[in-house]
């Protein structure tokens, strides 16, 4: 689960959360302007052909009316002063249109001097002039259609008053042809109330806003001329628009004036209902987002996963390169970028073992170079001194003194080559407990002439209680003489050499201080290499041996100097089980 923590892999991750994130918002940004204007203009188009449908059919119905204008002035029943004619002229229209279902003669001041059925009964010699549809027929001489008439017996009629003319061009009676809005089936079914929908519907009103056709019959005869879609249809004005009915619903109505009759059609729907389908679509949606969400998401993440890991484990090979082991190779998984990176990354590792093999072989020829340098160096100066005086003896002067510097050359060629010996092939080692403590008192007994050849004061800290150390007891013994003895030279007038030991947490620190010359800031830099020292006739070697068996059994070696104060050797050896040098 590495990947986890992984910045790539969050990168990638969020970024594609957001990608996704902006699609699902756009989707519902886009559904949310324009679907609800689509469903409104499905609507619209349900509501406009609805009102113009009813429109036509009521425009029909008014021609079919007006025809009975004719006839009824050419009908000779109504040109002859006598009831019983009358009533058969009316029964006659009544047969022949379903759309009069009574009829009444009126004289001309008003009073009703004929009826059909006989239901009307009531109405004999009952004065109408005070009607306004009595009124426009006497006034125009033109057949009137009323609006919605409140009749005496509680009955909604629509009234076509149709004058007959005498001789002289005057009034002599009016017919009125009535329709009975609810009783009669032809009217309803044409101009019924259409539903739309669940709680969208259409009514009719007249030229005065009185409801002609409504769904709720106890809505017919009501006047809703202060409603605002009436009021327009009133002007004689037609379109589509959001309203809020009597009742305080918002609602979006198609209207349509009929010039014909001066009426108004009007078809509208709650606006809620409207926006119910884009409500449940959008809950449809919200479910719909939130499973892709979900489900990309995981795509997206296991997407990525598929990208980091072969990152992370490149990453984790060049670590593991970066420590050392050079035999580690990266996953060539594909041909993608990453599968190619790998690949040369691979490739990078090879190169870098070749170079770093040729710069072995180059470092082991120069180390060659030098050594060959050195010897020649240390070397030529013994033998110049040997051939000198064996030059002397051939001559036959013979000297004790010449025999001991022969043997002392001798000797010192002796520890050159030794010392090359050692450096070129260590001796193996021999690894067993012992304790410093003893071992660096053996040092400075092998030492102690040196140091008072030397006026030189030896001082000890050494804690008795330190661990014994696993180690090569020779190799150590070595290290501490090669130190010691290049402490000792170092004060050539005296002075005070200081060694100490103690344990620090799991490691066991040795001090060697002496109160020497010091060694320049420059030099420290180069101790330790083959063949440079800061004695007048040393080879460099000695130290350099030195730092490799320290290395050799797991310690550190730090040196501090300052110069004309001394210099500070500190060994730090780890005290653990037995360790391989």
């Amino acid at each position: 689960m590495n990947w986890i923590r992984s910045r790539i892999f969050w990168k990638i991750y969020i970024i594609n959360l957001v990608v996704i994130f902006a699609l699902l918002a756009l989707m519902f940004i886009i559904a949310r302007i324009s679907l609800p204007e689509i469903t409104k203009e499905q609507y619209r188009y349900i509501t406009d052909k609805t009102v113009l449908r009813m429109k036509e059919q009521i425009g029909q119905i008014a021609e079919d009316l007006h025809k009975f204008e004719q006839y009824v002035q050419g009908d000779p029943h109504f040109q002859v002063n006598d009831a019983k004619q009358w009533e058969e002229g009316l029964e006659h229209i009544i047969k022949i249109s379903p759309y009069i279902d009574s009829a009444t003669v009126l004289d001309a001041n008003g009073y009703v001097r004929g009826f059909y059925p006989d239901d009307l009964s009531h109405l004999l010699n009952y004065n109408l002039s005070k009607r306004e549809y009595f009124q426009q027929a006497v006034r125009t001489k033109k057949a009137y259609f009323s609006d919605v008439v409140s009749a005496d017996t509680g009955r909604y009629l629509l009234v076509l008053s149709v004058p007959v003319l005498n001789e002289r061009n005057e009034v002599e009676r009016v017919v009125n042809l009535s329709m009975r809005i609810v009783q009669n089936h032809l009217f309803r079914s044409i101009v019924r109330s259409f539903q739309i929908g669940e709680h969208g519907y259409t009514f009719i009103v007249d030229r005065n806003g009185n409801i002609i056709s409504h769904p709720s019959k106890k809505r017919i005869g009501d006047n809703i001329a202060e409603n605002a879609v009436v009021q327009k249809l009133l002007r004689g004005q037609s379109g589509y628009e959001e309203v809020v009915n009597t009742e305080g619903v918002a609602m979006l109505a198609s209207y349509a004036h009929i010039p014909i009759l001066q009426w108004g059609v009007v078809a509208q729907v709650p606006v809620s209902e409207i926006y119910k389908p884009y409500a449940l679509f959008e809950k449809a949606l919200w479910f719909a987002s939130i499973a892709a969400f979900f489900i990309l998401s995981i795509l997206t993440a296991l997407y990525a996963q598929q990208i980091v890991h072969p990152i992370r484990r490149l990453c984790e090979v060049a670590e593991t390169v970066a420590k050392g082991k050079k035999h580690v190779r990266a996953d060539e998984t594909d041909r993608t970028e990453i599968g190619l990176l790998a690949k040369r990354f691979n490739y990078m590792i090879d190169s870098i073992q070749q170079s770093e093999e040729l710069l072995r072989k180059s470092e082991k020829l120069a180390v060659v170079g030098e050594l060959a340098a050195g010897v020649a160096h240390e070397i030529r100066n013994p033998l110049t001194s040997l051939k000198g005086f064996i030059q002397l003896l051939k001559e036959g002067k013979h000297n004790q003194m010449y025999f001991d510097i022969i043997e002392s050359e001798l000797e010192r060629l002796s520890e050159i080559v030794d010392g090359f010996l050692l450096l070129g092939k260590p001796n193996p080692a021999k690894k067993a407990y012992s304790h410093v403590s003893e071992m660096l008192q053996h040092v400075m007994k092998l030492l102690e002439g040196q140091a008072l050849l030397h006026h030189v004061t030896v001082q000890y800290s050494i804690d008795e209680q330190l661990p014994p150390l696993y180690c090569d007891e020779n190799q150590l013994k070595q290290v501490f003489i090669n130190i010691i003895k290049n402490a000792i030279e170092a004060m050539p007038n005296g002075g005070i050499l200081r060694i100490e030991a103690k344990q620090r947490l799991d490691s066991i620190l040795i001090c060697i201080t002496d109160e020497g010359c010091g060694i320049p800031k420059e030099r420290m830099a180069t101790l330790g290499e083959p063949f440079y020292s800061t004695k007048e006739k040393g080879t460099g070697l000695g130290l350099m041996v030195s730092f490799k068996i320290v290395e050799a059994h797991g310690g550190k070696m730090e040196i501090h100097s300052e110069e004309g104060k001394g210099t500070t050797v500190s060994l730090l050896f780890p005290i653990s089980s037995k360790q391989e040098g």
